[in-house]
């Protein structure tokens, strides 16, 4: 299947399936759904290896790009995934600039009244530092009196802003946080000695782990659900319909097993969490 690079805006945008590819069958969303005829547009942030980054030959890779893959084949239609950091993502599904949000969005209260929030695999934050570090962590509470490197407007981000308003409220520190664009300018904050420790998602820790790029001190702190976003109720029906049937046919579970990430639970059904934009 050929890919295509394409502008939009300011954002570098893939598309993941030809139209000629769907030819042969119908779409299941209409043009009328659709922000652009003919072409489900989703964001992506490829800067959180395995979930979805970019190769030594430019091209994405990840599990939320192969899935973005694989449901549009099962949806008949094109999925362009257009990049963009994390805090662009919802300002440009409100002003109709994307479709949704596929970059593994951890699943809050609030955001689910703002979109069709549709959880499909479980994470958690990781606390890493750099592997000659000596900073010793052994639980939350260490974190209070130094300085985290996080990335702006996520999960993780509004985690360690609890714990440190927490702490505040005890009558102790907060906790000095900087705040990056990027999960890759918090690595790289981390590594040029700009903080001390730095909060990840869990399967972008284990991955720098991996590659002895970092040292994991903490594991599994709020363990919550990621999710697709979608602006459009035709939109969410047709792609957790897809979800289910990949999940039928071992498709789903086999992508998982594939990235060593956790799927969501079988004895939990893969649905809109939440009550959507008013």
């Amino acid at each position: 299947m050929l890919s295509t690079l394409f502008r939009l805006s300011a954002a570098a945008a893939l598309v993941l399936a030809s139209t000629a590819a769907h030819a042969a069958c119908t779409p299941a969303i209409t043009d009328d759904n659709l922000i652009a005829p003919g072409k489900l547009q989703l964001s992506i942030n490829p800067t959180n290896p395995p979930q979805q980054f970019v190769d030594k030959d430019g091209q994405l890779q990840g599990l939320n790009v192969e899935l973005a893959t694989e449901l549009g084949k099962r949806l008949c239609l094109p999925v362009e995934l257009v990049r963009m950091d994390f805090p662009a993502m919802m300002p440009a599904m409100n002003a109709g600039r994307i479709d949704g949000i596929d970059t593994g969005m951890f699943w809050t209260e609030e955001r689910s009244k703002l979109m069709y929030m549709v959880p499909y695999a479980i994470q958690a934050i990781s606390v890493v530092v750099s592997p000659d570090s000596g900073t010793k962590i052994a639980g939350e509470g260490d974190l209070i009196g130094k300085t985290s490197a996080v990335e702006v407007s996520t999960y993780q981000m509004n985690w360690l802003k609890k714990l440190s308003d927490a702490n505040v409220a005890k009558g102790g520190p907060a906790i000095e946080m900087r705040t990056f664009p990027t999960a890759t300018n918090v690595v790289s904050a981390l590594l040029a000695g700009q903080v001390d420790n730095a909060l990840l998602v869990d399967s972008v820790a284990r991955d720098l782990v991996g590659r002895g790029r970092v040292k994991e001190v903490l594991s599994g702190l709020g363990t919550a659900r990621t999710t697709l976003g979608f602006r459009n109720k035709k939109v969410v029906d047709a792609v957790v319909k897809a979800l289910n049937a990949m999940r039928a046919d071992g498709s789903y579970q086999a992508l998982f097993d594939k990235f060593g990430l956790t799927s969501v639970p079988a004895d939990q059904p893969i649905a809109i969490a939440g009550p959507g934009p008013a």
